[in-house]
């Protein structure tokens, strides 16, 4: 059967021992009525409790009254100016990777990064594919990619074979891949007889 108190990193017990195994009970310098059991019990090290007035050593910050470790990917964010660390960005108090679709916007111009044949914009300081295969419309720039047409609602593949015929930029006519022998008839298209 499991129990909630006397092991390491868990709270004491109320009975005697409180700590299993020799550790000590040791109590949160910034609040008496939380405590756990260590066998060392100072404070202000990455997973112990905060030194009073909440403090910790080194590149720690105060997260809940336990010191964490911070600005590495994942982990929260530093209170420092630098507070994410190698490119990262804090986001919602975490540090994260920032700049590809579906992450927190990096800062900058360039804030969206774009792979080969893709393109996102930031909105609402996340980044969002958009302009291609299925995604919204591009809200600066072109409102789809080279290679694809705006339906209406998304931006969806054009010119090869049974896909929609692309628009082209100069004119209000439509264009399909000539070096697959396509053309352009009702809108789709299809192979040159």
């Amino acid at each position: 059967m499991g129990t909630d108190c006397g092991f390491d990193k868990l709270k004491c017990c109320a009975t005697t021992p409180a700590c299993n195994y020799g550790q000590q009970c040791c109590v949160d310098p910034n609040n008496v009525n939380i405590n756990y059991c260590s066998e060392d019990c100072s404070c202000g090290n990455n997973e112990e409790f905060c030194c009073a007035g909440n403090k910790c050593n080194g590149n720690a910050v105060c997260v809940n009254g336990i010191c964490s470790a911070c600005g590495a990917k994942d982990q929260v964010c530093c209170t420092d100016a630098t507070s994410c660390l190698g490119g990262l960005v804090c986001s919602e108090n975490k540090c994260l990777e920032c700049g590809l679709s579906g992450e927190p916007c990096c800062e900058g111009a360039n804030s969206c990064l774009r792979k080969a044949g893709e393109k996102a914009e930031c909105l609402n300081n996340f980044c969002q594919n958009c302009g291609f295969d299925g995604n919204p419309p591009c809200t600066t720039g072109d409102k789809c990619l080279p290679g694809q047409i705006f339906t209406g609602k998304n931006c969806e593949r054009c010119g090869q074979n049974n896909q929609p015929c692309c628009s082209v930029a100069s004119s209000t006519s439509y264009a399909c891949d000539s070096s697959a022998s396509l053309k352009c008839e009702l809108g789709f298209c299809a192979i040159e007889n």
